[in-house]
């Protein structure tokens, strides 16, 4: 039996990296990866790097709608400490997509 190695890692096995960010780290991360190199390119244009912009920026959209949501809830006098994440991340996608119009007694 052989294992081809590269780089010290065994070629076909997919490894996971798990990583403990702040906001204003993965944000900074997130601007990095954004930023254009000193020859024009940048890291977005690399497929696997742009695999990792997504999956970053999906998170980040998701931690920011979540706190967004609470907040609203909160000043409207709604307590959320008891709803997971993806509670309030349902409940403000329910919320979005309701049919609600603004209505105007005058007719404008």
């Amino acid at each position: 039996m052989s294992i081809e190695v590269t780089n010290g890692v065994s070629e076909g096995v997919d490894h996971t990296v798990t990583l403990e960010l702040t906001m204003a780290e993965a944000e900074a991360v997130k601007t990095w990866l954004l930023k254009p190199s000193a020859d024009g390119s940048a890291a977005i244009d690399d497929e696997q790097a742009k695999s990792v912009m997504v999956k970053l920026g999906g998170k980040l959209d998701f931690i920011e709608g979540v706190a967004r949501v609470r907040e609203e809830l909160e000043q409207a006098g709604f307590s959320t400490e008891q709803l997971s994440d993806e509670q309030v991340a349902e409940l403000g996608r329910r919320i979005a997509e309701s049919p609600i119009r603004r209505f105007s007694a005058n007719g404008s």
